[in-house]
């Protein structure tokens, strides 16, 4: 955590003239600390976080009453705080291909944008994010957005590799995965073409299956490399040093083995990612509905409003009133 905050200080303070250290310091310690926390057997830990934040530690930068801690940014140029959706552009939804499914868009909500951002602060300084959270929560999406920003400009300096864990993945196997877009420079050196940082996200990093020694290869083999920066070719039995490349990682706590390697671990910033709000999904299926129905007649693309807000609710009853059985 304390690894984490200074990273996350360190970058904003890298990219901006900053006239009171102490907001950032503030928004970095929220982030970094209360980042972590979710729901679990219906208590709502983030919230706790938040109120305990505002009530012992909110007297010199206070919060507004409305919504928690983490529903505001820093607007480090005015020192004062804002809603994160203001930091929403139209850009994405101007973009929508219906055509394409909705997983090829990440729709700007409050949620994938504070995630994003932090993310992106992080990257840039060589820390890396993992976001944890049940299936179906948008974790994958969330980094998918991101990369696909960092990645898909002109002169882009990064490249990514999307790297799928299973049961079976072992460290044999990852490393010819992770080989793959390496080529050598000079001696025992690796890196990606040219000068681009290479980001390497490991979806379901803790999936893979223990051994009969209780260890997950695959993941001895990243945090060998993140600790080291090398590993072995195991044909020539040499040392291949292995620079320029990054970790991104999700996973879903409840599936695969409930802990992965503390050692690997203490190199992540850790988000938990909740199921989004109703007003987040109403954002995200309004945006891609509208654009689909938009050379239909008015009657039916008038429509919309009510079928997304009754979708909606319909789910929640079912959320609520269904028992989770077979």
């Amino acid at each position: 955590m304390v690894v984490s905050i200074c990273k996350l200080i360190e970058n904003i303070l890298n990219h901006n003239d900053v006239k009171s250290i102490e907001w950032i310091f503030v928004f970095a310690c929220i982030w970094c600390i209360g980042g972590g926390f979710g729901e679990k057997d219906g208590k709502d830990y983030r919230a706790l976080f938040s109120n305990w934040w505002k009530s012992e530690k909110g007297k010199v930068i206070k919060f507004p009453g409305k919504g928690t801690v983490f529903d505001y940014y820093i607007d480090i140029e005015n020192t004062k705080l804002e809603d994160w959706n203001k930091m929403a552009t139209g850009e994405v939804v101007a973009s929508i291909d219906t055509s394409k499914s909705i997983q090829s868009y990440t729709v700007p909500t409050a949620d994938t944008i504070s995630a994003q951002y932090i993310m992106r602060q992080l990257v840039q300084i060589n820390h890396s994010p993992m976001l944890v959270g049940l299936a179906g929560f948008g974790k994958t999406q969330i980094i998918k957005g991101l990369l696909n920003e960092l990645c898909n400009v002109p002169n882009s300096d990064y490249i990514q590799q999307i790297v799928n864990f299973n049961f079976y993945t072992t460290a044999n196997l990852l490393q010819l995965v992770l080989q793959q877009q390496l080529e050598k420079k000079a001696g025992k050196l690796y890196a990606p073409p040219g000068s681009k940082k290479l980001l390497y996200f490991v979806d379901d990093l803790n999936m893979p299956g223990p051994d009969p020694y209780d260890t997950q290869t695959a993941i001895a083999l990243l945090r060998q490399h993140r600790d080291y920066e090398h590993w072995y070719d195991k044909n020539k039995l040499s040392l291949m040093e292995i620079k320029n490349t990054q970790l991104v990682a999700a996973m879903n706590h409840t599936a695969g083995t409930f802990i992965i390697n503390p050692r690997l671990q203490r190199h992540f910033w850790l988000l938990a990612v909740g199921m989004p709000e109703q007003s987040s999904l109403s954002t995200i299926y309004l945006a891609y509905l509208q654009k689909h129905f938009q050379h239909f007649k008015v009657s039916i693309s008038e429509l919309i409003n009510s079928v997304v807000k009754s979708t909606l609710q319909l789910f929640g009853d079912v959320q609520l009133k269904f028992r989770k059985t077979a």
